[in-house]
């Protein structure tokens, strides 16, 4: 088998299923300390089910961070990971706020470099038809503000790609020249036969150029070249 370790591990989000307060910051830091034995950096984003009975300040400390958003020099790229519950919306749905946008914009600005950006919510605008939980609800799909967050990344320089999770499945867009790719679910039986989805990505970069593998009951590979 093939050494497939990555320079980092970004957890999209939903690390839980939310029960009570206590039980969820105790599933938080298990699912915190599982994932750092793959021995690599982590980095946990907030998805709407980590939020929904802990305090945020609460649910950041359980995955040991201290910012919900956060930009991370990785080599020769940058990360951008940003808070798509800023406020979370009918504890369910999320937008970015206008502070944080004044953040993105300056991360972005800073030292111009190739940028990858993650967040819980999708930023893009996916087709919902016969979603099990969002066909009836598309505005609590998406990051509500959307379409500004994407304007922020389209006057930057060097946006090589944005990731999300939140849809249980995986799909992918391109909008304006930038790639955005939903993962799916680690756990989900909904779309893979009744049984775990158990999805996880590789995602290679090289300059702009893009390439995502995944892996699990339903694999995908997606390609950008620029």
């Amino acid at each position: 088998m093939c050494d497939l370790r990555p320079a980092c591990l970004v957890d999209l989000g939903d690390r839980i299923n939310s029960v009570a307060a206590g039980q969820d910051g105790v599933r938080e830091r298990y699912v915190r300390r599982r994932l750092e034995e793959v021995g690599v950096l982590v980095y946990h984003l907030l998805g709407n089910t980590d939020v929904e009975r802990l305090a945020k300040h609460d649910a950041l400390a359980a995955v040991n961070r201290a910012w919900a958003a956060e930009a991370v020099d990785l080599g020769p790229a940058r990360l951008i990971l940003l808070d798509t519950v800023d406020p979370a919306i009918d504890g369910t749905g999320g937008a970015v706020s206008a502070a944080q946008l004044h953040w993105l914009r300056a991360a972005l600005a800073e030292r111009p470099r190739t940028s990858l950006v993650f967040g819980h919510h999708p930023l893009d605008e996916p087709a919902l038809e016969g979603h099990r939980y969002f066909a009836g609800r598309p505005d609590l799909a998406v990051v509500r503000n959307r379409v500004e967050v994407r304007g922020a990344l389209e006057a930057a320089a060097g946006v090589a790609a944005v990731f999300a999770g939140h849809l249980h499945w995986t799909r992918a867009a391109e909008i304006r020249g930038i790639p955005y790719v939903t993962l799916g679910s680690l756990v989900d039986t909904a779309y893979t036969g009744g049984e775990p989805a158990a999805a996880y990505g590789m995602v290679t970069v090289a300059g702009c150029d893009v390439e995502v593998s995944v892996w699990g009951r339903a694999p995908a590979h997606l390609a950008w070249r620029r």
